[in-house]
């Protein structure tokens, strides 16, 4: 509990900048379902919306640690236990999203291709992380590296999806 408190502020940024992001993950989902119109991107829609709910929780679960802190250890550990698991929690939303929205793009044609097939790349990040709960403690196990590289592939299609949808070129008429 002493990491909570000595670190509150960055605790406190770093919750504000994750439902914020979170926010605009679901407004992201939801404009390019207005676009494409499909079952694959309205099934993204959906995945954003859960993998919003989970951060949502999963930053209570911070805050309530960097808040009100307690001098019960096992009160600590469940807490602490409770914000990696919803954390972990994240992966199955977030292979969802990126793997139907992936689907959307390549039957579509309105989004370069390449911006669906990244997202296959990205959905597969989030495959290990998920199998990464299974894993024996360590650098591998759940929490670990695959969920620090899925979260930053999930970033970085994100990016990369919304740079490819503001400078996309319109469709030629004819």
């Amino acid at each position: 509990m002493t990491y909570y408190q000595a670190h509150r502020t960055g605790l406190e940024i770093e919750s504000a900048v994750d439902a914020v992001g979170v926010m605009l993950l679901v407004l992201f989902a939801a404009t390019l379902h207005s676009q494409l119109k499909s079952a694959p991107s309205l099934m993204a829609f959906g995945a954003a919306c859960i993998l919003a709910s989970c951060t949502l929780i999963e930053v209570a679960a911070f805050q309530s640690m960097a808040y009100r802190p307690t001098s019960d250890p096992a009160l600590a550990a469940l807490f602490s236990d409770f914000q990696g698991f919803a954390f972990e929690v994240t992966t199955f939303p977030g292979l969802a999203f990126l793997a139907s929205i992936g689907v959307a793009i390549v039957v579509s044609r309105s989004v370069p291709r390449w911006v669906g097939l990244a997202a296959f790349l990205a959905a597969a990040a989030q495959a290990v992380a998920w199998i990464s709960l299974f894993a024996p403690p360590g650098p591998l196990a759940a929490g670990g590296v695959p969920d620090i590289v899925s979260f930053v592939a999930l970033l970085a299609w994100l990016t990369a999806g919304s740079g490819a949808l503001i400078f996309r070129r319109p469709a030629k008429p004819g």
